[in-house]
């Protein structure tokens, strides 16, 4: 029989999130028996196993004069694993860049072939010291559009050239003197905290500062008061005690980058530059397609535009990554008259979005009076007589 009825099917796909915002990067200078250049992954402690170098020898005590012990390199990089696992379940992957000090090259070059790759790169302690080159380095990845932060730890008295050239892109935290080296890494312990983070509805962006640290020990309360006021002052953070809570654990004070913008302001910032791309994209790429309602340059095409950017920005609010937003759209026709040549090319450049970025409480006072004459007691107290 003929056929009455033809059916045409379309399909329109939603994107797949960018996972930018939870990859991290430990880096190794010859830490592991692979060649520079190697990146491996990490699902959980025990697959550094397979990575690490036989070995070494060092002089001891013991009868035959040596014995076998890893590296210092070796050393700190188990320690940033452990202290990875401690405070994130998600994996991490071990970027070797073999015994050099020319970590500033060595992190160049690989981060211009594999762009927009990590979220996160945890240096060795002292990397700053060891290649002058490399404050100068992060400094120039702290572009609003860069997507890339470094985590470093070690001394108080050690992050001079990255306070001096203050960056957005870097975090410095000052580890404990008591603190176990070759069993935690406070840079690692952050990293891991920071890209943990999984925003949505029911788990919002929670602000850094204050963040519970598993495994790292916290600083001693007794006479470090101006320390952590120098510290606090420079941007560096450093893992406290939390007891003032009336809780036990570690915390971290400020959750702050070096040139003082919260950790929270930038993630939430960031998720808004990467969905907003991505969901335009997204718009432009699956309703160009045959179908009902394909998009085209006009007013109504302006309007779904700002509607699935209202849509993206919406949904980062409910989040936590996004306080407040607002968006403005030029129409269609006025758009046109003032810009001829963007119509006959295509591009648009009308719309644009206005966003707030969380941040959490540093400090709280709060003014409590206290009346020792009981009139507030008796101003607030009313008498009531009952005749029987």
């Amino acid at each position: 029989m003929p056929q009455i009825v033809t059916i045409n099917e379309s399909v329109v796909r939603g994107a797949a999130p960018n996972l930018l915002q939870q990859k991290g990067v430990l880096v190794s200078l010859g830490g592991t028996n692979t060649a520079a250049g190697t990146l491996s992954f990490l699902s959980e402690a025990a697959d550094l196993t397979a990575l690490l170098p036989s070995a070494q020898t060092s002089p001891t005590a013991t009868t035959s004069g040596t014995a076998a012990s890893p590296s210092s390199t070796t050393q700190e990089l188990q320690a940033m694993v452990a202290s990875w696992f401690a405070n994130s379940s998600a994996g991490v992957w071990v970027l070797e860049l073999g015994e050099t000090k020319a970590i500033a090259d060595g992190l160049g070059s690989f981060i211009a072939n594999n762009p927009l790759t990590f979220y996160g790169y945890v240096l060795p302690r002292g990397s700053q010291k060891a290649d002058d080159k490399l404050p100068a380095f992060m400094s120039n990845q702290g572009g609003n559009n860069a997507r890339i932060y470094f985590f470093l730890c070690g001394g108080k008295d050690d992050a001079g050239s990255l306070t001096a050239s203050p960056s957005k892109a870097v975090f410095y935290g000052s580890e404990a003197s008591g603190a176990n080296q070759t069993m935690e890494h406070l840079a690692a312990a952050a990293c891991a905290q920071f890209l943990s983070a999984r925003p949505g509805p029911v788990n919002r962006l929670a602000p850094m500062n204050f963040r519970f640290l598993t495994g790292i020990t916290a600083w001693a309360e007794a006479g470090n008061g101006p320390a952590f006021a120098n510290m606090k002052t420079s941007n560096i953070s450093f893992p406290g005690t939390s007891r003032e809570g009336g809780v036990e654990g570690t915390i971290l004070f400020w959750g702050n980058f070096i040139n003082g913008d919260p950790m929270s302001e930038w993630y939430g910032a960031d998720w808004a530059a990467i969905n907003l791309e991505l969901q335009l994209a997204n718009l432009l790429i699956e309703d160009s397609q045959p179908g009902i309602r394909p998009l085209v340059y006009d007013q109504n095409g302006i309007d779904r535009i700002t509607a699935r950017s209202e849509q993206t920005l919406g949904g980062g609010e409910a989040a936590g990554c996004v306080t407040s937003y607002s968006i403005t759209a030029t129409p269609f026709a006025q758009y046109v008259t003032q810009n001829p040549a963007a119509y006959t090319a295509g591009d648009y450049s009308g719309i644009a979005a206005t966003i707030t970025t969380p941040r959490g409480f540093i400090s709280l006072t709060f003014n409590l009076a206290v009346d020792f004459s009981g009139q507030s007691v008796a101003a607030s107290t009313t008498t009531t007589s009952t005749e029987v």
